[in-house]
C-alpha cells in the first residue's frame, strides 16, 4: 500500500533538501518508477522506486525540458524548484503543483460527441505548439531520435514471446506495417520535433468550468522526434478532430506514423502484462482493432 511508505517518502524529501520545512505532506500516488507527494500543498516532489539508471535519465531530462520551457509556451507546464541525488543515490525533483484537473478517459468518455471533438482539437493545438517550440536539440544532450531507432525499439517488443501469443494474421499485418513504415520514412522523412512523447490523456490538465486543456505534466520521457510520437494515442478515435487542432496536414503519411507507433505502444502494454503475469488479452483485442482500423482522414 501506498500509505506504508509515508514516513520513509517525507524523511527522504527532509534530509535531502535540508531548507526546506514541510508543514504539511501527503501522498498523491505511485507510478511505475516513481512516488508522488505533495508538499506544503503547492509543491509535488517526486522520488523513483529505485537507482535504475533510465528512471535517474528521465528525472534530468524532465529538470532540462521544464527549465528550457519555461516562458517559451503559453500552456501551463510545471516548474522546477528542487532537484538533487539523495543519499541513497535516487534522483528527486520538487514542481510547482498544478491545480487544474488531471485529464483521463472516464472523463472524456463522459462528454457529448461535440465536447470531445473540441478537446481533441484543443489538444492538437497543445502539440503543435509543443512542436514549434524549439529547433535545436542540443540542450538535451541527445541526436533526434531516427525512425531506425524507431525500428529497433519496436522490434524489440515483437519479439518472440510476444508472437507467440498473437493471432497469425495479426502477426502478418504488423509485418506489413513495419514493412509500410520503413518505405515511407526513406521516401518521405521528416523534421524532427520536440515532442512529449507520453502524451496519454493522465499528462494533461484540464479545467472544468471552461472545458479547455490547460497544461502538460510528466517530461521524463522527451526527446526530438518525429511529430506522430505525441499523436499516436489518438490514432482511430480522434485523429480527424487531432488534426484539425494541430492545424498542419503537410504529411501524406501521418495516419502510416500513428499507426506504426500505436501499434509499437500496444506491444509496450502487453510486454508489461507478461513481465508482471497480467493477462494480456486487453492489450491484444486493442491491438486487433489498431491494426484493422481505417484511417479517418
Amino acid at each position: 500500500m501506498l500509505s506504508d511508505h509515508y514516513d520513509e517518502l517525507k524523511d527522504i524529501i527532509t534530509d535531502t533538501f535540508h531548507e526546506l520545512k514541510i508543514n504539511d505532506f501527503s501522498l498523491l500516488g505511485s507510478g511505475k518508477y516513481a512516488y508522488t507527494c505533495l508538499v506544503n500543498k503547492e509543491i509535488v516532489f517526486k522520488v523513483p522506486k529505485s537507482n535504475d539508471k533510465k528512471h535517474t535519465n528521465d528525472q534530468i531530462k524532465e529538470v532540462k525540458v521544464l527549465n528550457h520551457l519555461q516562458n517559451k509556451i503559453n500552456f501551463k507546464i510545471p516548474k522546477i524548484l528542487y532537484h538533487k541525488v539523495a543519499e541513497n543515490g535516487k534522483y528527486i525533483i520538487g514542481e510547482t503543483f498544478m491545480s487544474d484537473t488531471i485529464y483521463s478517459q472516464e472523463l472524456h468518455d463522459s462528454f457529448d460527441e461535440n465536447t470531445k471533438s473540441n478537446i481533441l482539437q484543443q489538444i492538437g493545438a497543445v502539440i503543435r505548439e509543443l512542436h514549434n517550440s524549439d529547433s535545436d536539440f542540443s540542450w538535451l544532450g541527445k541526436a533526434p531520435e531516427t525512425y531506425i531507432d524507431s525500428l529497433k525499439t519496436f522490434d524489440g517488443l515483437f519479439c518472440e514471446s510476444i508472437r507467440k501469443i498473437l493471432p497469425s494474421d495479426l502477426i502478418s499485418q504488423i509485418n506489413t506495417l513495419i514493412d509500410t513504415y520503413k518505405q515511407v520514412s526513406i521516401s518521405a522523412p521528416v523534421k524532427p520535433v520536440l515532442c512529449h512523447c507520453d502524451l496519454h490523456f493522465g499528462n494533461m490538465m484540464f479545467d472544468k468550468k471552461t472545458r479547455t486543456i490547460t497544461g502538460l505534466i510528466d517530461f521524463g520521457s522527451a526527446q526530438y522526434a518525429e511529430p506522430a510520437r505525441d499523436m499516436h494515442y489518438y490514432y482511430g478515435t480522434g485523429a480527424k478532430d487531432l488534426l484539425i487542432g494541430y492545424r498542419d496536414n503537410s504529411d501524406p503519411h501521418i495516419d502510416i506514423r500513428q499507426k506504426f507507433h500505436s501499434t509499437k505502444n500496444m506491444l509496450c502494454n502487453i510486454s508489461d502484462d507478461l513481465k508482471y503475469n497480467k493477462s494480456p488479452e486487453k492489450n491484444i483485442a486493442k491491438l486487433y482493432i489498431c491494426s484493422n482500423i481505417e484511417s479517418e482522414r
